[in-house]
């Protein structure tokens, strides 16, 4: 079974928050488990979040990762707009409001966009239904 890792920052907690929405969906599964990739998403203003795929497990470490298999860089007021399907992802990249260092890893980055970015589209198509609410007595 595939486990997410708790988040622990507020990115972390937008990307737990899409990947979580489909943790029981056997295709999202088949794409998540043993791909043993390491992503890093600079979501801007912010800052990087490495996020580790490995086995059953999704990880998350804030900052940034030399040897990473894929480095996207995307403003967060873009990253909505291609999850509202205002913007293409082809637009985005060709316009240079998304930047990806590795894109000659295509395979990496398509698995990846049907990781984060078609599930991201699925919870803005259904905010009420994937909405997530942090446990307040934990923290």
């Amino acid at each position: 079974m595939l486990s997410i890792q708790p988040p622990e920052d507020v990115i972390s907690i937008s990307m737990h928050t899409i990947l979580s929405s489909r943790i029981n969906d056997p295709e999202f599964n088949e794409l998540v488990i043993n791909w043993n990739k390491n992503i890093v998403v600079y979501i801007e203003p912010f800052y990087p979040l490495t996020i580790t795929f490995e086995g059953h497990e999704v990880k998350f470490k804030i900052g940034d990762l030399k040897k990473a298999d894929l480095k996207i860089r995307v403003h967060v007021k873009n990253l909505l707009d291609m999850a509202n399907r205002r913007l293409s992802l082809i637009k985005a990249f060709l316009t240079r409001k998304l930047r990806i260092k590795g894109i000659y890893k295509i395979g990496t980055l398509l698995k990846f966009y049907k990781i984060i970015f078609k599930t991201m589209k699925m919870v803005a198509a259904n905010p009420n239904n994937n909405y997530f609410e942090q446990n307040k007595e934990t923290r």
